[in-house]
């Protein structure tokens, strides 16, 4: 009897008999923990994967009944109380599947700061005094950090400030794709075949998921093809990491008025003299300050990139105090580890993608569900995302993104499609399950596309 009961609560936390509710989102933050990111789900990370406004965050924890779906997009900074306060069907789904797979929350895994430095070390041959090899003190400066930092990010005495998260995703994730394409480029030159696993891996996995393999991904190669990849890939990580990572870091330096080579050994990023709008023709475009004021590229880096508000305070990992602390600031500059991820990414846009994925279209999703289900109407893609039906034509029309309510459904969706899940069935089971506990009857939602009895 004790055993049964276990097993229904097991059942009961993965896969809720109730609609999804507030409570729900917390059973969803304890599964997340178990098995994604770095122990710690934090609000800002539930409010990026619900795609909602962190500052709303708290309300929709205390959300009872579920709400209906929605008959028009909502971008989130319009979106009313009732609605912030209310679980909608998108969101439902959403967590659903990520309960019964939380491995499919787009949470980029990072090394620790230990082995992030045993990564990087061979290339920061240039950042010492003199172009020596710089130490474990050279370490937290290459973030916007002072050098006393890093014996303490090096021992994990610390939590990593998201920012400095967000840069080491880039890193690794540029890093992890020039290994991925080189690796590729020796298996096509392979005299013998290549282990399934490797192909596997090379083909799904990304960013520190493949670096952490590297040992077990390249022990194929004989001892002289391996010798010369790793010269090869050490050439082109150091390329990119000082002529596209270091660079940065270096303009940063002088849109601080520091000297470049002395911040790299000592991390003194502070510079809290305000800029005046006639101190800016001191600058070249490459070294304009990042300040806080609306026109900076800071306050327009939402609007850039195509992001909605919770993607954007993911992205930046900024909080929403942090974020209005910077902007309060309008003639600072807003503090190094942020001014070196904005200044790297409106340099190199494309890499945001190592930080947060951009969601499939609307077009390449219907046409991805009909190869599985030829049977799946047009008409039935908004309800299946958690809209209504009216929703769908415009979502099914879209050739470069989704609607907002679909967003982090269909980031899902792209990825785990590309990995060879089952995806639409997996998400398709979500739906039911919750139409099942909303007592709705499945015929008639697919037939008609309403979420509300």
């Amino acid at each position: 009897m004790q055993q049964s009961r276990s097993r229904q609560s097991r059942n009961e936390l993965t896969h809720p008999s109730a609609p999804i509710s507030g409570n729900t989102l917390m059973n969803l933050k304890l599964v997340l923990e178990s098995v994604v990111g770095d122990g710690e789900i934090r609000d800002l990370d539930l409010a990026m994967l619900l795609n909602v406004p962190v500052n709303r965050l708290g309300r929709l924890k205390k959300a009872g009944a579920p709400a209906g779906a929605a008959e028009t997009p909502e971008p989130d900074d319009e979106q009313d109380d009732a609605a912030a306060a209310t679980i909608r069907p998108n969101q439902a789904i959403l967590v659903r599947l990520l309960l019964k797979h939380p491995e499919y929350a787009p949470l980029t895994m990072r090394p620790g700061n230990a082995e992030m430095f045993e990564l990087i070390s061979p290339l920061m041959s240039g950042t010492g005094s003199n172009g020596k090899m710089a130490g474990k003190q050279g370490y937290a400066p290459l973030f916007g950090r002072s050098y006393v930092s890093s014996y303490k990010m090096l021992a994990e005495a610390e939590s990593t400030s998201l920012p400095v998260v967000r840069l080491q995703l880039l890193i690794v994730g540029r890093l992890g794709e020039m290994f991925r394409e080189l690796c590729l480029t020796k298996v096509q030159q392979a005299a013998k075949k290549v282990p399934d696993y490797v192909l596997q891996s090379l083909k799904h996995d990304a960013g520190w998921q493949l670096l952490r393999a590297m040992d077990s991904l390249t022990d194929w190669m004989p001892d002289v093809v391996f010798e010369e990849f790793s010269a090869e890939l050490l050439s082109q990580w150091r390329t990119w990491f000082n002529e596209c990572y270091l660079t940065v870091l270096r303009d940063e330096a002088l849109s601080r008025d520091l000297d470049p080579n002395k911040v790299m050994l000592k991390g003194n990023w502070t510079n809290r003299k305000n800029v005046e709008p006639a101190d800016l023709q001191n600058y070249d475009r490459a070294t304009q300050p990042i300040l806080g004021c609306e026109d900076s590229l800071f306050s327009i880096f939402r609007e850039s990139f195509g992001l909605t508000s919770a993607e954007a305070f993911w992205a930046l990992g900024l909080q929403v105090k942090a974020f209005y602390r910077f902007r309060q600031r309008a003639r600072q500059r807003i503090d190094a580890p942020s001014a070196l991820l904005v200044r790297y990414l409106f340099r190199y846009p494309d890499d945001i993608r190592h930080i947060i994925p951009a969601p499939l279209s609307g077009e390449s999703i219907l046409q991805s569900i009909q190869q599985d289900d030829p049977a799946f109407r047009t008409s039935q893609l908004g309800p299946m995302f958690g809209a209504s039906r009216v929703m769908s034509y415009e979502f099914a029309a879209d050739q470069h993104s989704s609607p907002f309510f679909a967003r982090r459904l269909a980031t899902i969706y792209a990825e785990q499609k590309r990995r060879g899940q089952p995806i639409y069935a997996q998400l398709r089971q979500c739906v039911e399950d919750e139409l099942k506990a909303r007592g709705l009857d499945s015929r008639e939602f697919w037939r008609d596309g309403r979420w509300n009895p």
